[in-house]
């Protein structure tokens, strides 16, 4: 059994966590749903969402079945305010590399991904704290208004897509805002798939960001103030 299999497999078979309580409890739903984001990389995460100003805009392009935006939405309602914008297509497209890993994954699931990924927002309580925009940053960015707090890139992985993932939405992120890569770390990345870590290494540095860090595979940076 694959490594992807069985990700799936384990979502199905472990029993969910009822009424999380705490982070711990929110990282732990988030192993069971599938995806490729860790717990440390998840906790990175958490910590950013947790500082995050009130009423926190947040905004995840590409969010899968929801393993990262679980953890997000949860630091959120447990603060008890911020809304996590989730921006995907729910149909696993993405660049050719990425395309046959969503399809091992989503071929097992009896139902459409959008219903799924709503199923695990729903399981976790979550409804209230997030908002689904079924597309792409391409197709949802021209009626976005609203400036950001946290700004999240994991969809296409594509040098194309992910640098017009970039482009498209930088503007909305507020100075002193977060962004993050995902895929973006040091490791051999495939051509054609390393498209968050060519922008990481094109855009991610002084003086536009601070407190830039990598946890894993996953990058993240503050814009700074002007």
């Amino acid at each position: 059994m694959s490594f992807f299999q069985n990700q799936f497999s384990q979502k199905r078979d472990e029993k969910r966590v009822s009424s999380p309580k705490n982070l711990n409890d929110y990282l732990d739903l988030a192993e069971t749903i599938p995806g490729w984001v860790d717990r440390d990389e998840l906790s990175y995460k958490a910590k950013i969402v947790q500082n995050l100003p009130s009423d926190a805009i947040i905004v995840e392009i590409g969010c899968f079945l929801g393993r990262s935006t679980v953890v997000m939405a949860g630091v959120r309602k447990l603060i008890g305010n911020g809304i996590i914008h989730v921006i995907d297509p729910f149909d696993a497209s993405g660049d050719p590399f990425s395309v046959p890993f969503y399809k091992l994954i989503t071929n097992k699931i009896d139902q459409p991904i959008l219903d799924e990924f709503r199923e695990d927002i729903s399981n976790a309580g979550l409804d209230d704290f997030i908002i689904v925009h079924k597309g792409t940053a391409e197709t949802i960015v021209d009626k976005w208004e609203t400036p950001i707090d946290f700004l999240i890139l994991d969809g296409d992985q594509s040098p194309t897509g992910a640098k017009s993932a970039y482009d498209l939405w930088f503007p909305f992120l507020k100075s002193g805002g977060y962004i993050c890569l995902h895929n973006s770390g040091s490791k051999i990345h495939i051509p054609g798939h390393d498209g968050h870590r060519r922008l990481f290494l094109e855009k991610i540095k002084p003086p536009l960001f601070d407190e830039i860090y990598t946890e894993k595979q996953t990058s993240f940076a503050r814009k700074v103030y002007f």
